[in-house]
């Protein structure tokens, strides 16, 4: 799995997404923990509402990655209609900041802006619940090819 891959070779694992996917974000950093990768969501509910505020929502993402990512880690960015402003700006602060990027986002709008920016992107889902629901299932499938369930 490419995915898993990308992960493995990665210093540190940066993962963000809003709603849903910010939800799994934060599931999937937990998973990766658990089987030895600095993972880390960039979801906290403080950080977030400080980052916006002081600066604003769009950024609520890009200012973590500004601090945290440096070249040789991984960003992956969780969304479901992949149009997201913070999502699309972290995606682009990856990029200037030489870091590789993944996008998994919903497959359902024929335009998908964070499809153009991400170094890779996976496409899932039907409609919002489903592509959320893929986000999950993907990262479970990585947690278990990690742990070494899968056969490599």
């Amino acid at each position: 799995m490419k995915l898993a891959k990308a992960i493995l070779k990665a210093k540190r694992v940066y993962i963000c997404g809003n709603g849903g996917s910010a939800a799994n974000a934060s599931h999937i950093a937990n998973d990766l923990v658990a089987c030895g990768v600095k993972a880390q969501a960039l979801t906290d509910a403080a950080m977030l509402s400080a980052t916006a505020n002081d600066y604003s929502y769009g950024a609520a993402f890009s200012v973590q990655l500004k601090v945290l990512a440096e070249p040789g880690d991984l960003v992956i960015a969780l969304s479901g209609s992949g149009r997201s402003p913070n999502i699309l700006t972290a995606l682009a602060t990856a990029k200037e900041m030489g870091v590789e990027s993944w996008a998994i986002v919903g497959a359902f709008n024929a335009d998908i802006p964070a499809a153009n920016i991400a170094d890779h992107c996976t496409k899932w889902g039907k409609d919002m619940q489903d592509a959320e629901e893929k986000q999950l299932s993907l990262g479970h499938k990585v947690f278990r090819y990690l742990r070494g369930d899968v056969k490599k």
